[in-house]
Parts: C-alpha cells; sequence; structure tokens
C-alpha cells in the first residue's frame, strides 16, 4: 500500500504577498509521512518557525529533543542585538505555531496523527462517516490553541513525554475501504465544521474534490469574499491510503 496524495496546496492570507504565507508542509510519500505547521500571525517571524517545525518533524515523532533541536536553530536565525527595538521585543516574547504529523502504516492499515494547536485533520470512512481532531465544532476555534513556542518556558505545557495539550488520533482502514485524510489549517478547519453544524455536506464534498491549486484558490476567495471564511493563510493536504 501507499499512501498517496490527490492534492497539496496553499494559499497566503494576501494574493500580492505570496511570500508572507506563515503556514509550512511537507510530505515525504516514500515514508508515507504528512506534516503541517501553521506559524501564528502575532509572532515575529512565524515563518521561520513554521517551517523549521515541519523540516524537524519530517524525519522524527514529536519529543522534548527533536523540539529543542527546532529551538536551537531558530536561535540561530536572528541576534537580537541587531534588531529594532520593537522587533528585538517582539522576538523575546517568542514565537508560536500548530503541528500535525499524520503517518500511514502500510502493515497495519492504520493512519496515526498527532496534533497541537488549532489545525484541524479530517478522516472520511468509505461509506461517508467523517471524523475530526482536535476539535468537532467549528466554535472550538475561537478557544486560544496551545501551540510550540521558541522560548523553551513557554512550551511548559508542552512536556511531551506525557500527554498534555496533543491529540492523538488512529484509524484503520482495510482493502475494500476508500478513506480520505485532510490536513488544513484553521481558516479552513472553521469554515468546514461550521457548515458541517448546519448539515450542509457540500462543503466537505466541493473540499474533498480539489485536485488542482486553480479550484483551490477558486473556493478559498469566493468563501472569503462572502466573508464565510476567514482571510487567514490557507493550506490543504488530501491524502488517501491505497492498495
Amino acid at each position: 500500500m501507499t499512501f498517496r496524495i490527490l492534492f497539496d496546496g496553499t494559499v497566503a492570507k494576501h494574493l500580492d504577498a505570496p511570500h508572507d504565507n506563515e503556514d509550512a508542509y511537507r510530505i515525504a510519500q516514500d515514508r508515507e509521512r504528512v506534516v503541517l505547521s501553521d506559524g501564528a500571525s502575532e509572532s515575529f517571524d512565524a515563518n521561520s518557525w513554521a517551517n523549521l517545525v515541519a523540516d524537524q518533524f519530517l524525519d522524527s515523532e514529536p519529543s522534548d529533543e527533536q523540539l529543542n533541536l527546532c529551538i536551537e536553530a531558530y536561535g540561530r536565525l536572528h541576534d537580537p542585538q541587531t534588531l529594532s527595538w520593537s522587533k528585538a521585543a517582539a522576538y523575546e516574547r517568542g514565537s508560536f505555531a500548530t503541528l500535525v504529523t499524520a503517518q500511514n502504516d502500510s502493515n497495519r492499515k492504520t493512519v496515526t496523527v498527532t496534533i497541537l494547536g488549532d489545525s484541524l485533520v479530517a478522516w472520511c470512512k468509505s461509506n461517508g462517516e467523517i471524523e475530526t481532531a482536535p476539535y468537532v465544532h467549528a466554535h472550538q476555534f475561537g478557544e486560544k490553541p496551545t501551540l510550540l513556542a521558541t522560548r523553551r518556558e513557554l512550551n511548559v505545557e508542552v512536556i511531551i513525554s506525557n500527554q498534555g495539550p496533543w491529540t492523538r488520533r488512529e484509524w484503520h482502514y482495510d482493502q475494500q475501504d476508500t478513506c480520505l485524510l485532510l490536513c488544513m489549517t484553521d481558516a479552513l478547519g472553521a469554515w468546514l465544521l461550521h457548515h458541517q453544524e448546519q448539515g450542509d455536506s457540500n462543503a466537505f464534498k466541493r473540499l474533498s474534490e480539489i485536485r488542482d491549486q486553480e479550484a483551490f484558490l477558486e473556493l478559498v476567495e469566493t468563501e472569503r469574499a462572502s466573508g464565510a471564511m476567514r482571510r487567514d493563510d490557507t493550506t490543504l493536504i488530501i491524502a488517501i491510503p491505497t492498495i
């Protein structure tokens, strides 16, 4: 079996500034693994932090050691003494990001996801049943999530050796199943759950059928323009374990 990627793409919050996109993701199809990280906009250089997190956890499972390596790498990027006072103050406050890892195990016919923060993962079974994590209601996106921080003292709640604020799910499939895994950042996740709660199954159908960047951009911009989706960096990855 393999972990086939049906779509992966991102739309920046401002289309004229794509390089300011603070979402980052990595795909290793040979290892059947996907990693997604959403840098918090209020952070200093959230783009770099999200990319470091995505790089680090593509090759390893979340651990305190790997998080410390991320923090050390981020520290080498900036010298506070060379920054303006306002940027130095922002740097000292720390940068923050979500983390999603999704690992397919072909032998066990299992997809395991590990999530910290408010990025959303949806698992759709062949019978149409949909499960989501870490949230199941749109209003949960209004809560302040626990995130990975560049300052060690701010990661007290994120002791990875303990369950803490982490969400872990293990989803099983068999040879007859055609299951979809969707990983997405928070604006898209909130939009999806809102429609699910309203009994609108068409939203998930539209999302799950996206196969190219043009279609993804059209959906995101249409929903932003209508006010149905918050304007934020928006990323979607769709994967399927196949025989």
